[in-house]
């Protein structure tokens, strides 16, 4: 929290709320085993190469622009950004959406997020870690 307060971000805005890395990536097992580097994502790398098939098809549309002899400005491994309203609202709640673009699982977004959606790189708000709460349907909306 230090980290996002010296950066500037605030819950106060949704555009500059704080970000939090994901640290699991095992959403499979019943029981997580703390001892297999594999149960952890690797923090040495961007939410676009956890994987080597994402990696590289992140640099291929990279390399695209340059190719394609338009203009290097909007050379971008990637397109979307790690946090935004729209990310920090579906995690919350705050906003009725598209069934598509709702949250509906911590496992479903990690999928999506480091492996599946080459328009998804987002990673975690801090209520992942300190408010279990956010994620139940307490008002029993149908959704």
């Amino acid at each position: 929290m230090y980290l996002n307060t010296l950066a500037g971000r605030s819950y106060n805005d949704y555009m500059q709320y704080p970000v939090f890395p994901w640290v699991l990536a095992d959403y499979h097992s019943q029981t997580l085993n703390l001892s297999n580097p594999h149960t952890f994502r690797d923090l040495s790398k961007p939410m676009g190469a956890q994987t080597m098939e994402r990696k590289e098809k992140f640099i291929q549309r990279y390399k695209e622009v340059e190719k394609s002899e338009g203009d290097l400005s909007a050379q971008c491994h990637y397109c979307t950004h790690y946090s935004s309203a729209i990310i920090v609202a579906s995690y919350l709640g705050g906003s009725f959406d598209v069934a598509d673009r709702m949250f509906h699982s911590v496992k479903s977004t990690w999928e999506s997020a480091s492996r599946d959606n080459m328009s998804d790189v987002r990673e975690l708000i801090p209520e992942f870690f300190y408010l279990p709460e956010f994620l139940t349907n307490a008002n029993h909306f149908e959704l």
